[in-house]
């Protein structure tokens, strides 16, 4: 249970984002169509990370919608994007939180996705990979 308490003392509580890097082209390699792509990329973005019975919830919000994970580290459990049902696992390996997205239908379109966050110079850096496309994303604690 300590690492549980060790990912809540770094990453828990709300983070703004206010910068991303090749958050377009991520986006155009998971399949999102171009005008959601413009609208996408003008949103900022809060996410928020507690805990509670032993489990890690992140929800990241913007003003269209709200993605949510709730998980225990090492089990598998579903997740919807964008229509496509999706099977992850969370782990925490030195020192970052790491979640691995798989569709569910092998036929589907939809990519792969491991999602990164960890704390760099106390911000919450969140590392996307998609294909050959890496995204990083940059938010700051909220007071």
């Amino acid at each position: 249970m300590e690492v549980y308490t060790e990912v809540e003392q770094k990453f828990g509580g709300r983070w703004k984002i206010y910068k991303s890097e090749n958050f377009e082209a991520f986006l155009q390699e998971v399949g999102v169509n171009a005008l959601l792509r413009k609208v996408a990329t003008k949103v900022s973005p809060e996410t928020e990370l507690t805990m509670s019975g032993g489990k890690i919830k992140i929800a990241m919000k913007t003003g269209l919608f709200t993605s949510v994970d709730e998980f225990s580290l090492g089990e598998e459990y579903m997740k919807e994007i964008q229509g496509t049902w999706m099977k992850a696992k969370g782990e925490y390996e030195e020192g970052k939180l790491i979640i691995v997205q798989t569709p569910i239908d092998p036929k589907n379109k939809m990519k792969s996705q491991t999602v990164h966050r960890e704390i760099v110079d106390d911000e919450l850096v969140m590392t996307l990979f998609v294909g050959d496309v890496v995204c990083k994303r940059f938010f700051k604690k909220m007071k």
